[in-house]
């Protein structure tokens, strides 16, 4: 929440992450209140962690996921992966009073399946993922990070000159 703390309060997304953040309704009559879930019996599935990947306060990292540079099929599969929309049209569903149903990938520690709210609602909820100006989306650690000691040994410098390039047309006088 440190990132909603820093923010601009006069920008026009910051009630909307606030509210999506809580699961609350920004816009309209309803403002303020909860978005209406569905629930149902938790399963009892035990969540298995493979190595090189761990789920921790709601977020996960798989550091196991790799290819080799010859695999191009894996690379193809890894880049739509990355590139993959925030919600799959599979999951959200329009209900007969016209309101959104998203049905959320695995269940929430509660029970809930579902989430139900209006079309503006779910505007806001996607308005609410565009992230701040100038926010870094990427961050490196280790030997990748700004300041590492050896990042000038792994990361290629840009070159004096680049071959293919002639600068003699800027320097020639003119007759």
């Amino acid at each position: 929440m440190r990132y909603l703390a820093e923010a601009d309060s006069g920008r026009a997304l910051t009630p909307l992450q606030a509210a999506a953040c809580t699961y609350r309704i920004a816009p309209g009559p309803h403002a303020g209140q909860k978005v209406l879930s569905l629930q149902t019996v938790p399963s009892l599935a035990i969540d298995s962690t493979q190595p090189g990947c761990v789920n921790a306060h709601g977020f996960s990292l798989h550091a196991a996921v790799r290819c080799g540079p010859h695999q191009r099929n894996q690379l193809e599969r890894l880049c739509r992966y990355i590139t993959r929309p925030a919600i799959a049209n599979e999951r959200l569903k329009r209900n007969r009073t016209g309101q959104l149903v998203l049905q959320l990938k695995s269940p929430w520690r509660e029970g809930t399946t579902h989430i139900v709210m209006s079309p503006l609602q779910f505007m806001q909820r996607l308005a609410a993922l565009v992230p701040r100006r100038r926010l870094h989306l990427i961050r490196f650690h280790g030997v990748l990070a700004p300041h590492a000691k050896l990042r000038a040994q792994i990361v290629p410098s840009v070159p004096a000159s680049v071959p293919g390039t002639c600068d003699h047309h800027a320097q020639t006088p003119a007759a």
